[in-house]
């Protein structure tokens, strides 16, 4: 993930990359890093992560059972990086009472 922030009102923080190999799949691992990911953006000032999520239905699954959207925002770099991706954000806060029950997040 990038400390830049970007986006029209520099509300994105970019999630370059997340991936569990296939032999830890489906044990919360992905959850666990997407939510650190989400806590250090928020700690950064981003308003919302940015994922551009590979093509394969498995991935888009993963992102939107999370909560993940198509973006609001399209950034032109990923999209000529990577033309079949699926350009997605995540509102960060939203689930802050999520993640303090499952201890990504200090209760204040």
């Amino acid at each position: 993930m990038l400390r830049k922030l970007f986006g029209s009102a520099q509300q994105y923080a970019d999630l370059m990359q997340l991936h569990v190999s296939m032999d830890f799949r489906h044990a919360g691992l992905g959850r666990s890093l997407f939510m650190m990911a989400a806590q250090q953006a928020e700690a950064w000032g981003a308003q919302k992560l940015y994922i551009s999520a590979h093509s394969a239905e498995e991935t888009q699954a993963f992102y939107r059972a999370l909560g993940c959207v198509d973006a609001v925002e399209i950034n032109a770099h990923h999209v000529a990086l990577e033309p079949f991706d699926i350009q997605m954000e995540y509102v960060i806060g939203r689930d802050k009472e999520f993640r303090i029950k499952l201890g990504y997040v200090q209760q204040l």
